[in-house]
C-alpha cells in the first residue's frame, strides 16, 4: 500500500508574480504506484482548476537520485486532467517513506524576459510514497522563516525530532524557475529534544521583483533501517524594486520633459522679443 500527498501548486513559482485578477492555470497533483518491479512506476495525474490551459506541460520527477522527464504535448485544459508515467530504479532504495519531487512547467502569455525567452510558469509539487510496507512517518518536523530575497540569501530552517529520538538527515531545497538552491543540501544532526538550525543558500536567477514563491524543503533520514522523509513548503519573497519611487519614474520623466519644453519656449520667446525691440 502506498500513500500520497501532493502540493496544491496554486500560484507557485513564476505564477506567484501574476496579478490576482489575471486568468491562469491552477494545477493540482495526485499519483499512484502502477508497478514495483523491475522498476518503480508512478502515474502522476495533473488536474487544472484554472481557466487557462497549461500546454504543453513538462513534468520532471526526482526520486532515488534519478531524474525522469515526461511531456504532455496537448497539455491540460481548464477543468481537465492529464497524466504522465515516471519510472525509477528502486534497487538501492530503503523501505519507508520517500519524497518524489516534481517540477511542472508550461508557457504562459506575456512579453519575453530580459534574455528574450518566452515566459514560463514553473511550479514545484511532490508525492510521498510509502514503499515496502507501512511507514512510521517522517523522522523530523520542519519549520522555516519567511525569506525576503534580493540577490542571494540564506533560508533559515529549524528541525525537530518527530518521535523523541535522535536523527541524522540531509536537508535540501528544491526551487522552481527564477530561483536556485546552491549546493546539494546540508546534513543535520537533530537531537532527541530541542531543535537544530540549518541554513540553505538561495540565489535569485530571474524571478521578478516583488514576486512570491514557494520553495520545497525535503529532509531525508540517513539513519535507521527505514526511510522517513519530511516535506515543508517555505515562503520566499523577492525584494521589491530598491528605488524609492519606482512607480513615479515615467510620470516624472514626462513632467521633466514638459518643463524643459516650457523653459525652451520661454527662452526662445525672450530672444525673439529682444531682436524685435532694439531699445531692449
Amino acid at each position: 500500500m502506498s500513500r500520497f500527498h501532493s502540493l496544491p501548486v496554486l500560484a507557485l513559482g513564476l505564477l506567484a508574480a501574476a496579478p490576482a485578477a489575471r486568468a491562469h492555470a491552477i494545477l493540482d497533483v495526485s499519483g499512484s504506484v502502477v508497478s514495483v518491479v523491475p522498476r518503480l512506476g508512478v502515474r502522476v495525474a495533473v488536474t487544472n482548476r484554472g481557466d487557462r490551459p497549461a500546454a504543453p506541460l513538462e513534468v520532471t520527477g526526482e526520486l532515488f537520485g534519478e531524474r525522469r522527464e515526461a511531456r504532455l504535448a496537448d497539455g491540460v485544459p481548464p477543468g481537465g486532467e492529464g497524466a504522465v508515467y515516471l519510472d525509477f530504479d528502486p534497487a538501492e532504495a530503503r523501505s519507508g517513506l520517500h519524497a518524489l519531487t516534481l517540477l511542472l512547467e508550461h508557457p504562459v502569455e506575456g512579453p519575453p524576459d530580459g534574455a528574450g525567452s518566452p515566459p514560463v510558469a514553473s511550479q514545484r509539487a511532490w508525492l510521498l510514497l510509502a514503499i515496502g510496507g507501512p511507514s512510521p512517518g517522517p523522522a523530523v518536523r520542519l519549520t522555516a522563516e519567511a525569506l525576503v530575497l534580493d540577490v542571494k540569501g540564506d533560508l533559515a530552517v529549524r528541525l525537530e525530532s518527530a518521535d523523541g529520538e535522535r536523527h541524522r538527515v540531509r536537508l535540501r531545497a528544491h526551487t522552481a524557475r527564477g530561483l536556485r538552491a546552491e549546493g546539494g543540501g546540508v546534513e543535520v544532526a537533530v537531537p532527541a529534544k530541542g531543535t537544530s538550525p540549518a541554513a540553505l543558500p538561495l540565489v535569485r536567477t530571474g524571478a521578478p521583483r516583488g514576486s512570491r514563491h514557494a520553495v520545497l524543503l525535503v529532509a531525508d533520514s540517513l539513519d535507521g533501517p527505514l526511510a522517513r522523509a519530511a516535506v515543508l513548503v517555505a515562503p520566499v519573497e523577492v525584494a521589491a524594486d530598491p528605488s524609492l519611487l519606482p512607480r513615479l519614474r515615467a510620470p516624472l520623466l514626462v513632467l521633466g520633459l514638459a518643463l524643459l519644453a516650457v523653459a525652451l519656449g520661454v527662452e526662445a520667446r525672450r530672444a525673439f522679443c529682444q531682436r524685435s525691440d532694439p531699445l531692449t
